[in-house]
């Protein structure tokens, strides 16, 4: 199995290459700690397995893996992360992951993960899934691109633009999110969005 290692830690990466050694069926082709650059390797290496850290700079971690899942559907990806975010690791799964694994797991219980996702399962580890199980709002995978976006400070115009849809159509997203998040204007929807981990401090 042809994987690629994301982490931003050079020592976890170096703890995943230790534990996926200990399996002849296992090759690292690459790997990087850099979101932007997760993109070019996939493309270049086309491996069979991503092992994704979603907190990495460089990238949003759900649009790189709707990226990945959009171009490469072959590749199956497995998220191993520190995000406690319900909301989060929901959108997540909702855009393509193919398991998510929080860090405090065990080595056995990634190695157990890996050969599951490989055969064609879905793995939400137990943590993970109560977490997303106490989210108390539901927003769609697009209305998190939107949140994003507006958070990082785009116009309605610039936000149309990047997904080729119109204006009238991000007005009704901006206002679905604010709904659904119970704000009344953007100050308190990037306030909101912090508190919950949704974006980045």
């Amino acid at each position: 199995m042809r994987i690629i290692v994301a982490d931003d830690h050079i020592i976890v990466r170096d703890g995943l290459k230790l534990l996926l050694a200990t399996s002849a069926e296992y090759q690292i082709v690459a790997e990087t700690g850099e979101m932007m650059m997760l993109k070019a390797l996939t493309a270049k290496h086309q491996p069979d397995l991503v092992i994704l850290d979603c907190n990495m700079p460089g990238g949003n971690c759900g649009e790189t893996l709707a990226h990945i899942k959009r171009n490469h559907p072959q590749i199956r990806v497995l998220v191993l992360t520190a995000e406690r975010s319900g909301a989060v690791l929901k959108h997540l799964v909702e855009i393509g992951a193919n398991g998510i694994l929080l860090k405090e797991g065990s080595g056995e219980e990634l190695l157990a993960a890996i050969r599951k996702v490989s055969a064609g399962a879905t793995v939400i580890a137990k943590d993970v899934q109560a977490l997303i199980d106490d989210v108390d709002f539901q927003i769609t995978a697009r209305e998190f691109q939107v949140l994003h976006l507006i958070c990082e400070g785009w116009t309605n115009a610039a936000i149309a633009a990047r997904f080729a849809i119109s204006v009238r159509t991000i007005d009704k997203h901006r206002e679905n999110i604010l709904r659904k998040m119970d704000v009344s204007n953007v100050v308190q929807l990037i306030n909101k969005a912090k508190q919950l981990g949704l974006v980045g401090n």
